[in-house]
């Protein structure tokens, strides 16, 4: 939809720039004013997570037909959460890629009673994991400036070049909305398919799945703590990152830059050697030694360099690692769920040939069936839960089918579609895979009793 010169740019709202609502006032007259408007409100905020201790909503920016735009500052009004609740709570909202917001905005204490979402609409069309300003010069033939979301929202006073760039972020999400539907409608019709119906189910689940306060992840969540397996280890991981997470909150300040996440998984792989390393290397400036049995030999990696930290963070570091290592055996935690029960699907096609030729063999259904449909694979199913689905359904053809002989096709079917909720599928979702998998399912377990016998 570009223009025959390309993009137009909008440099500033239309209707110009609102003052920032910043008093008890100021947000009690915007709430009355978007009472006042028609359709569903855009919704959007700006968050300071790189610069603060979680990812609560420092902006909120919200848009209404016949009621304009207003930027709020929850920040400097305690009472942004009930002042603006009436109409939060009983209004449709707009959002663009909506699961980044709406912990924020359930933290406020608001609940979507339907959402719509520009982004599901977007990749839903085919565009992938589209930004708003990719959106925007697609749909409307518009451009407007991303350059300043990384800022620190949580600077007082905020600048009009900041207030202008968080307004824009609303100022045409409405109708956006509606040229995307429109098309969603058209794709519909020219197809047979129901894509309005997809984009229902995908925004009602993103609208379930996000709508909880923000939080801060806690030690299962640390990239490579799956690689921990002993449990001294990790409960050792546990330890430090309540450590590390506590003084953060006390800080209002981010937990990486407390101590590290990379630094505490290094620590929990080798928890014999992690006081060690604490008291030697002193209050900074040294680097992380490898553990004891890796010291020597060649090939090794060299040492990480250690961060410095204050003698009263060391202090409580070292605490952790001592009732780490001193806790009672029974109750050391275990491994975190989301790496347990499925091995490395690298070694599939040698230690576990079935789960192997399932895998390929779902893998190449949804790619075709998404180029067929031109939509990214991963719209039909992540990459994570199509590995899930094929060695789950391995283990019910292993040593042989467990199912009714007399009705093959209909026990895949029922085998497929119920690992496929337990995957958080979606209906629409599993009514396209169910017809591809099946035949893959029935093809290998043909091929499992033809080894048997």
């Amino acid at each position: 939809m570009h223009t025959p010169d390309g993009p137009r740019f909008l440099a500033s709202p239309r209707e110009g720039l609102p003052p920032l609502a910043d008093s008890p006032s100021a947000v009690s007259e915007a709430a009355d004013a978007l009472a006042s408007g028609t359709g569903p409100v855009a919704v959007d905020t700006e968050r300071a997570s790189g610069f603060r201790f979680d990812d609560r909503a420092w902006l909120v920016q919200l848009r209404r037909t016949g009621a304009g735009t207003h930027l709020v500052d929850p920040a400097a009004v305690p009472d942004t959460d009930r002042l603006l609740a009436p109409v939060m709570n009983s209004t449709p909202w707009v959002l663009h890629a909506a699961h980044t917001d709406l912990p924020a905005l359930t933290s406020l204490g608001w609940h979507a009673p339907e959402l719509h979402d520009t982004q599901i609409a977007g990749r839903l069309l085919g565009y992938g994991q589209i930004g708003l300003a990719g959106m925007l010069e697609e749909l409307l033939g518009v451009t407007v400036a991303k350059d300043k979301g990384r800022e620190d929202w949580s600077r007082r006073p905020l600048t009009d070049d900041l207030l202008t760039y968080a307004a824009l972020d609303v100022e045409l999400l409405t109708e956006l909305l509606d040229t995307a539907v429109a098309q969603l409608r058209r794709r519909s019709i020219e197809e047979g398919t129901d894509r309005i119906l997809w984009y229902r189910q995908e925004c009602e689940h993103v609208r379930t799945e996000w709508s909880h306060p923000v939080t801060v992840p806690d030690w299962t969540r640390l990239r490579g703590i799956g690689a921990v397996r002993d449990p001294r280890g990790r409960e050792l991981a546990r330890r430090l990152t309540e450590i590390r997470n506590r003084i953060a909150r006390d800080l209002d300040t981010p937990p990486e830059k407390v101590l590290a996440s990379s630094l505490i998984v290094e620590l929990a792989r080798s928890p014999q050697d992690a006081e060690d390393v604490l008291l030697s290397r002193g209050t900074g400036g040294g680097r992380v030694r490898p553990p004891r049995s890796a010291r020597g030999g060649h090939g090794r990696r060299p040492p990480r360099p250690m961060p410095r930290m204050s003698p009263d963070l060391r202090s409580m570091l070292l605490h952790g690692v001592r009732d780490a290592l001193s806790a009672d055996p029974g109750e050391l935690p275990p491994r975190p769920e989301q790496v347990r029960g499925v091995p490395d699907h690298r070694t599939w096609s040698r230690d576990h040939p079935v789960a192997a030729r399932l895998l390929s063999g779902f893998r190449d259904a949804v790619d075709t069936l998404s180029g067929h449909l031109d939509l990214d694979p991963s719209e039909l199913l992540v990459s994570r839960s199509v590995r899930s689905l094929a060695w789950k359904v391995s283990a019910s053809l292993s040593p042989g089918p467990a199912g009714p002989q007399d009705d093959p096709v209909g026990w895949a079917e029922e085998l497929v579609g119920g690992l496929l909720v337990g995957e958080d599928a979606r209906p629409w979702q599993i009514d396209l895979l169910v017809p591809v998998f099946v035949p893959v399912v029935d093809t290998v377990m043909v091929d499992t009793e033809t080894a048997g016998d």
